[in-house]
């Protein structure tokens, strides 16, 4: 039971802290480098115009384009990215530790 409970608080945390580190990156990019963010602001749009205009009925197309917006791809990115430097720093770390003995 302990090891459940360990397990779930460890995904919760890391969603947590992938959350706040993929805001921290992307605030962090509009401060030093605005033409980056607004070249991926584009790229974002870009990907957005292709998932939304498909051919697919009203019916499903018109949830896409709810859903799916240039500011959420472009956050799904920076989150992306968040849990893969976190997997990486944990990784290391457990490593440097000693790791999962059992």
């Amino acid at each position: 039971m302990g090891r459940i409970l360990a397990r779930t608080t460890n995904a919760t945390f890391t969603i947590f802290l992938a959350f706040l580190l993929s805001y921290a990156m992307l605030i962090g990019l509009a401060l030093t480098s605005p033409p980056t963010l607004n070249w991926m602001l584009d790229g974002a749009e870009m990907l957005e115009d292709l998932v939304t205009h498909t051919n697919l009925p009203d019916q499903y197309n018109n949830w896409l384009r709810i859903f799916v917006g240039e500011e959420q791809i472009l956050f799904l990115f920076f989150a992306l990215l968040a849990r893969i430097v976190i997997a990486i720093i944990g990784s290391s770390f457990s490593a440097a530790v000693g790791g999962n003995r059992s």
